[in-house]
């Protein structure tokens, strides 16, 4: 084990240690997980899973969990929903019914988490959500149903300001052409003072790779910026044919666009200057985050991503859950310990509201020039780019 994956194993073990766990754990509990490992989401789906793969490793290797009177090593059943609704929804009977898992996380799209979630309240299992953005998810009452990573309107409030302060108007938004898009797109505009003016609205599908018509949408709205609501894959190759065409505008990109793996799609060139929100920037404060950013890269062999940061939270919220509850059984016990959970984690401080939605921490950060990023909002923690 390398030395920082000994440093996040260690001060798990400690604080395993202040809850009496033993050095070594007999029996197992099995958490359910659901995202994208294969398919045109397996990208960004691959972050999720590193994320939940390093808690599980991290909680193992500190001896395990004590629940109750038992000791549990942690184990994770996966399986690939490929991003497509009724597959998701397939699976969440399968491990709710079949598998009989106590809590279950993921999704990484936000209509399949919308079919998975009733299942999960039929069966009172919990389904934490840990990349899934759209605002109503948690907003409809269902009491299983939790989510740890910030919903749209707290991404939309960042990049706003954002817009506001550079006084970027008109502003073009290219977005995904689904109910999340669609209500990215219209969060923002709800929000956007009218001293902003809107440019081209556009809308593509999965799998469109020829952006033309769209480009030449924005450049004759008279755009300053433009707000990319794509995933990595998609966005790339726009940005790439935004700049081909010498379109100057300013780029603003989504979660899925704070990462050397994006980075690598294209050149510092390409991205310089470009904004994006972050929902876990590297340059974060606290050491949590700091021992977690350099854990991953000793596990991975690559730099961390927000999805990964929220995954892991999100397991050691359902195992912190499963500790207050005292159960890895009874479902309805431990969604009853999640509402009055509050974690400190790598992404935050991690409690949930009267609609189980945390508040994490959020970020715009910026590339520069030389393919590093930095942070750029909030102003109390923005660095300038070097010359």
């Amino acid at each position: 084990m390398t030395r920082y994956r000994s440093t996040l194993a260690a001060a798990f073990a400690m604080a395993a240690c202040f809850g009496g766990m033993p050095a070594y754990a007999e029996d197992v509990v099995t958490i359910g997980i659901i995202s994208a490992t294969t398919g045109p989401m397996a990208a960004p789906g691959s972050y999720q899973i590193n994320g939940f793969k390093l808690a599980e490793e991290d909680i193992n290797k500190a001896g395990g969990v004590k629940i109750g009177d038992k000791t549990y090593k942690v184990a994770l059943k996966i399986y690939d929903s490929r991003c497509n609704v009724a597959e998701g929804a397939a699976i969440m009977e399968r491990l709710a019914s079949v598998d009989k898992v106590p809590v279950a996380l993921g999704e990484l799209c936000t209509p399949v988490a919308a079919a998975e979630a009733p299942i999960a309240q039929d069966y009172k299992v919990p389904l934490i959500l840990t990349v899934p953005t759209a605002d109503n998810l948690t907003t409809q009452g269902n009491p299983y149903l939790f989510r740890v990573n910030a919903p749209n309107a707290a991404q939309n409030r960042m990049i706003v300001d954002f817009i506001v302060e550079k006084n970027l108007s008109p502003v073009a938004e290219l977005t995904f052409n689904n109910d999340t898009g669609r209500g990215a797109v219209a969060g923002r505009r709800a929000i956007l003072p009218e001293t902003i003016k809107s440019g081209y609205i556009g809308f593509y599908n999965v799998g469109e790779v020829d952006f033309s018509s769209h480009i030449t949408n924005i450049r004759n709205s008279g755009a300053k910026a433009i707000v990319l609501g794509m995933d990595e894959e998609a966005g790339a190759l726009a940005i790439k044919q935004i700049r081909d065409a010498g379109l100057d505008v300013q780029l603003i990109g989504t979660l899925a666009m704070d990462s050397d793996r994006f980075l690598h799609r294209l050149s510092a060139d390409h991205v310089a200057g470009m904004v994006q929100g972050s929902a876990f920037a590297l340059t974060a404060p606290g050491e949590k985050a700091r021992i977690f950013t350099e854990a991953y890269k000793a596990r991975f062999g690559a730099e961390t991503h927000a999805f990964a940061a929220q995954s892991y939270d999100g397991l050691m919220v359902a195992i912190e859950a499963m500790k207050k509850a005292g159960t890895v059984t009874d479902g309805e016990a431990i969604r009853n310990a999640l509402v009055s959970v509050d974690y400190k984690g790598v992404t935050g401080d991690l409690k949930f509201d009267k609609n189980n939605q945390a508040a994490p921490l959020f970020y715009v950060t910026q590339w520069c020039k030389d393919g590093t990023r930095k942070i750029a909002l909030p102003q109390a923690l923005a660095a300038a780019c070097s010359s």
